[in-house]
């Protein structure tokens, strides 16, 4: 995990008031992604950035409990969808997009594949994935209801 050093004076909630010094930890690593490829166990806890003018698909790994993923959509789909598949077609995806607009959004309870939707899904946009050894579990963001889907491939 990144860490980043501080010094500054810090006011808290509870009045205190006095300078400070140390190490901020918790932060995360950001990788931008811009083509087709597959994630690793070694890069759980990293949010991804899905920015490119042709929109491609990123492979999961196997499933191992503990592992989680963030994936926020850098620039808008178009033409294609961004797509976040699981290895070996496997359809052990179950989760919920909610949308901003309040409507209904999509729903997973066996799929293969989580698509930021060309046309519907906008920057910012996001999907978090965590698995408990067996299956991944997805809880999404967007702006409009169609901008996330889950689907079952094969």
């Amino acid at each position: 995990m990144a860490s980043t050093t501080f010094s500054g004076p810090v006011t808290s909630t509870n009045g205190f008031i006095g300078n400070l010094t140390g190490t901020v930890t918790g932060t995360v690593a950001v990788t931008t992604l811009t083509a087709a490829g597959s994630v690793t166990a070694a890069q759980s806890g990293t949010t991804f950035v899905l920015s490119s003018a042709t929109e491609f698909a990123t492979t999961l790994p196997a499933p191992a409990a503990g592992l989680v993923y963030t994936f926020i959509v850098g620039a808008a789909p178009s033409g294609a969808n961004y797509t976040i598949v699981t290895a070996s077609s496997a359809n052990i995806i179950k989760g919920q997009a909610y949308p901003a607009s309040g409507d209904a959004g999509d729903t997973g309870t066996a799929d293969d594949t989580i698509s930021f939707v060309s046309a519907a899904a906008v920057a910012g946009d996001s999907v978090t994935v965590f698995s408990d050894g067996t299956s991944w579990f997805a809880k999404g963001f967007c702006a409009v209801a169609t901008g996330i889907t889950f689907t079952q491939a094969s």
